[in-house]
């Protein structure tokens, strides 16, 4: 699968040379900024964050987990008051920092129940649906048939966007809240909210593990709190 992702990205992403290590090659499509490059960045002009970006097949993702919005304490659930809110890992901002923030779906959505809604994310880029997170998952090698099943799916594609893989996608373990307010798994696992609901107050998700070289896909409940990736075309 390696091999088959290096070819795919010699195809399309290098001109003229060829460059010894994947994510520092030549693109000749635009990132958001307009910078050429595997990695671009894209400079959110309300706050003045710049963010790495990342080309994979027609997509850009962001290359962290969204870290906006004001810490709240993980004992109380996020409100629908205006203000974007988010909880760190043992309400220490400092995990935030690192992992990115954690936030129920209603507020990762800013209570929004649109597929592809902006949600937390910055101008211009929005929380991937299911649909947009298989999308990525085919671009990785994962069959249809595995795209489209639950639970752990496609060997080998979760590896390839987790720190340690070779996309550049670095998904972070950031770990979860759960609904009683503790938190569980940062730096084992990382759970990801999709913006496609799911019935009966759930919500598609996306998982990644340490342990684990698949793709997790379910239905969880919206009161957890999960990390947000953004997407763009």
């Amino acid at each position: 699968m390696r091999r088959r992702v290096a070819l795919f990205f010699r195809l399309i992403c290098m001109p003229a040379v060829v460059v010894a290590v994947l994510h520092l090659g030549s693109c000749d499509r635009d990132s958001p900024d307009g910078d050429t490059g595997l990695y671009g960045t894209f400079t959110d002009t309300t706050d003045g964050t710049v963010y790495r970006t990342l080309r994979l097949g027609d997509q850009y993702w962001l290359v962290e987990n969204i870290n906006r919005g004001e810490m709240i304490d993980g004992s109380t659930d996020q409100q629908d008051n205006g203000v974007i809110e988010k909880y760190c890992y043992d309400n220490n901002p400092v995990l935030c920092d690192k992992y990115g923030g954690l936030y129920q779906w209603g507020e990762a959505m800013q209570y929004s129940t649109r597929e592809s809604s902006r949600g937390v994310c910055p101008p211009g880029w929005h929380i991937p649906s299911d649909s947009e997170w298989k999308i990525l998952e085919l671009f990785l090698g994962m069959t249809r048939e595995d795209a489209d099943d639950i639970l752990w799916r496609g060997s080998g594609a979760g590896s390839h966007i987790q720190p340690e893989g070779d996309t550049g996608f670095e998904a972070l373990r950031g770990g979860n809240r759960f609904i009683t307010g503790t938190y569980n798994r940062i730096g084992n696992t990382g759970y990801f909210w999709t913006s496609t609901e799911a019935e009966g107050g759930h919500a598609w998700r996306r998982g990644i593990s340490i342990n684990e070289e698949g793709i997790y896909r379910s239905i969880n409940d919206k009161s957890f709190g999960f990390s947000v990736r953004c997407v763009r075309y």
